[in-house]
């Protein structure tokens, strides 16, 4: 959905994203910068000021490529540069290596930061509200994929007939052509027309018989 704001009219995140998978309970805060004037304003938000009041408990800037330097990141923020269609991330805690001494797993709480978790769940509610009835809308959902997924069988089972179709086609067409007969769409017309004369011949002379 587009932005959408806290009650408290806070802070309007540009992406956030909600885990909670096993242990892996936490949110993921990204702010999109296009110019070094928006990255160097973002500095004096209120939010950014005390980092406690902004939501994510990680937090990163995505930019094009050489518009943020690492070096001059807030604490605790990651950064994602894009080029084209591709995106490579420069810092954050995904980039954590893991450790044996914590059988594998990393280490995110250098990057951890104490979010505004009422802020959070205001914004959640924000969203199911602008959502409506989530099991409706799951419904409805469901219903678009399956009809999506019965059109595609169906054209793929109409294209496999146009192609079996082309195939027989191009065998009879061989074998006429082979016999002696033209397969041509000018013979093809000439012969229709042919047999429309001799049909109307045939009429006249039983007419004129009779």
């Amino acid at each position: 959905m587009s932005e959408c704001q806290a009650a408290d009219n806070g802070e309007t995140p540009d992406a956030i994203g909600f885990r909670n998978v096993g242990y892996a309970q936490h949110t993921v805060l990204v702010e999109a910068k296009t110019t070094r004037s928006d990255f160097l304003a973002d500095a004096r938000k209120p939010h950014r000021m005390d980092p406690a009041k902004g939501m994510g408990d990680f937090r990163y800037f995505i930019a094009p490529v050489g518009l943020i330097d690492v070096a001059e990141l807030p604490p605790k923020w990651g950064l994602v540069e894009v080029k084209g269609k591709s995106l490579k991330v420069r810092a954050g805690h995904v980039l954590e290596p893991r450790k044996v001494e914590l059988n594998w797993a990393k280490d995110y709480e250098p990057w951890r930061h104490d979010a505004n978790k009422a802020r959070e769940m205001s914004l959640i509610v924000k969203m199911l509200a602008r959502v409506g009835d989530v099991d409706a809308y799951q419904r409805e959902l469901k219903s678009a994929r399956n009809e999506h997924a019965r059109a595609a069988r169906d054209y793929e089972r109409e294209y496999e007939r146009a192609e079996n179709a082309w195939r027989v086609n191009v065998i009879l067409r061989n074998r006429l052509e082979q016999a002696g007969i033209s397969t041509s769409l000018e013979d093809a017309s000439g012969v229709v027309r042919a047999r429309a004369r001799i049909r109307k011949a045939i009429c006249d002379s039983v007419t004129s018989g009779s």
